[in-house]
């Protein structure tokens, strides 16, 4: 009972009730992780280590620090390595969620597979 596919035929009471105990858990896991996701900071790096980027899990720019080096090659090439190392703190961020978050489903909802639950999400999409 934990793909997508329902035969309602086959439907017992005792399904239904292990689902909401699970809904349950895996909500209260959730409420849990919302916290811990608000402390996420993703870290990227560009122009050799000269330019370093943080970033919370919603995007935002925590902040950019600049080494005595970063500014040797101009302002347009800064640029773009500020760009680079913003977004890969960014996407450092969103991976530490995604790791926290698949943990705390897989804990609420032992056996489930979320390599196939995201695919079949992804042919929805």
């Amino acid at each position: 009972m934990f793909g997508f596919e329902l035969d309602l035929g086959d439907l017992r009471e005792q399904d239904v009730d292990r689902s909401g105990e699970q809904a349950a858990r895996l909500e209260a896991l959730l409420a849990e992780q919302e916290e811990r996701l608000a402390e996420i900071v993703g870290t990227g790096t560009a122009a050799r280590g000269q330019v370093t980027a943080g970033a919370a899990v919603d995007g935002r720019v925590l902040e950019v620090t600049l080494g005595p080096q970063a500014t040797r090659e101009g302002s347009h090439a800064l640029a773009e390595e500020i760009l680079l190392a913003v977004r890969r703190a960014q996407e450092d961020a969103q991976r530490q969620a995604e790791v926290l978050l698949n943990t705390a489903v897989e804990e609420a909802i032992p056996g489930l597979d979320l390599a196939k639950v995201n695919e079949q999400l992804n042919r929805l999409g």
